[in-house]
């Protein structure tokens, strides 16, 4: 190590200890040794990989450029949102990087924010913003992390909180600009499943949106297949016949993929259509697991294997059956998303309704008695 990164580090305010003791208040704080996920751990979003990296790379070397871009006026901003539905990848593949560029990052947890309390809100998103701004400019790059950021950045329409969550958006925002405007190392990402709730101000300020969905067959036969691998590394045992079912469902979805694309005369996707799963329901009407985890989430499929997992050590053989059982017991994220998508869509309409005769009344003076 150099005697300039020696002297660096002896003049550092926030260590490690300080950094976790006044972070924690607002969330879960990884140091880059903390981190169990790497991003090779993560199947599938190549392209978002991609991107990430770049992403990262360039926040590694940022403060070297600070000062150049700053009399350019075209400092970047160093700002990401990811959304898409739950247990895609968003908080672990940005951990994976945060490990892999050797970088500190604190996962901001939204009830830690929001308060009840009238301004609090505001000034737990300066706090928090801020303090990171101060390790970022100590310490050099730093992530922050706000999951469910549509908690203190919606659009929602309850006449009882609008005017808090429109002060809580412009404070946020006025950070975010402050942040930015310093050429500061600090990278804020956000994260949510509920993208359409998100005031489009918010939008506006991240650089990069990324939409996460769900693993199309291809992905789920490399994620159910690593997962049964690592039961097999595990000493635990596994029929094969798992294999052996999975690569022949696999190669009738293909086939079947294959000869849609040549009538159609172009690609075809499993979730923008429905071309390929009404072609299989009519092909191939018996059960597989890569049919049965449509509209799975990694994390369901992991899920799933824990399940599996409990029966396998029990009876020291996982097969076929208590594998897809096992599955098809804790259930797709789709289904739950498009339950909650229903409900935020009727707790909108409710709103609007509400603050209609909540003008009404205005216009129409108080009640008689």
């Amino acid at each position: 190590m150099s005697n300039s990164n020696n002297e660096k580090e002896l003049n550092i305010t926030y260590t490690d200890d300080i950094i976790k003791e006044r972070l924690s208040k607002y969330g879960a704080v990884y140091l880059p040794s903390d981190i169990k996920e790497s991003v090779d751990d993560i199947i599938g979003n190549e392209i978002k990989k991609e991107i990430l990296d770049d992403f990262f790379k360039a926040l590694m070397k940022y403060e070297e450029f600070t000062e150049q871009l700053k009399n350019s006026k075209l400092t970047p901003n160093l700002t990401v949102l990811l959304y898409g539905p739950p247990g895609t990848g968003k908080t672990s593949l940005t951990r994976g990087f945060a490990k892999r560029y050797n970088i500190p990052i604190c996962i901001v947890e939204s009830d830690r924010l929001v308060s009840p309390l009238l301004g609090d809100t505001i000034k737990n998103i300066r706090g928090v913003v801020e303090l990171a701004a101060d390790i970022a400019k100590d310490r050099g790059a730093f992530v922050l992390f706000f999951d469910e950021i549509d908690a203190i950045g919606s659009e929602r329409s309850n006449i009882h909180e609008v005017g808090e969550i429109k002060r809580a958006v412009i404070s946020f925002l006025q950070v975010i600009d402050r942040v930015n405007y310093e050429g500061l190392p600090l990278a804020i990402f956000g994260a949510t499943n509920h993208s359409h709730q998100l005031d489009s101000a918010i939008w506006r300020r991240f650089t990069f949106h990324l939409h996460f969905d769900f693993p199309d067959y291809h992905v789920r036969k490399k994620i159910i297949e690593s997962f049964i691998n690592k039961l097999k590394n595990a000493k635990i045992g596994v029929d094969d016949s798992i294999f052996s079912k999975l690569d022949e469902e696999y190669e009738i979805i293909q086939d079947i993929s294959r000869d849609l694309e040549t009538k159609l005369g172009h690609k075809i996707s499993e979730f923008n259509d429905n071309f390929l799963r009404n072609e299989l329901n009519k092909k191939h009407k018996t059960g597989g697991l890569l049919k049965l985890t449509y509209g799975y989430s990694g994390s369901d499929i992991e899920r799933g294997t824990r399940v599996a997992l409990f029966k396998a050590m029990s009876t020291e053989l996982l097969t076929y059956d208590v594998f897809y059982n096992s599955l098809e017991l804790v259930g797709g994220t789709a289904i739950h998303v498009e339950r909650q998508d229903l409900l935020s869509n009727v707790r909108s309409f409710e709103g609007k309704q509400d603050q209609k005769k909540y003008q009404d009344n205005k216009l129409s003076g108080p009640p008689e008695i």
